[in-house]
């Protein structure tokens, strides 16, 4: 199944895919200090929700 990037709900909004290139690529700009792939290793090592996510990128700067 496709995800149409059009149709969000809240799941869509609270979770961050590390496969989907777009969501990773927002995510990195939101830190730019960062490389992509240290972005990656924290969705990796956080898990999904993105306040976790930002919780640990936060600790990492």
């Amino acid at each position: 199944m496709s995800d149409n990037k059009e149709q969000t709900n809240q799941q869509d909004r609270i979770r961050v895919d590390a496969n989907d290139s777009s969501e990773v690529e927002y995510l990195h700009q939101q830190y730019p200090s960062l490389t992509h792939r240290q972005v990656l290793d924290a969705i990796r090592a956080a898990g999904p929700l993105r306040k976790d996510i930002v919780a640990y990128l936060d600790k990492q700067q």
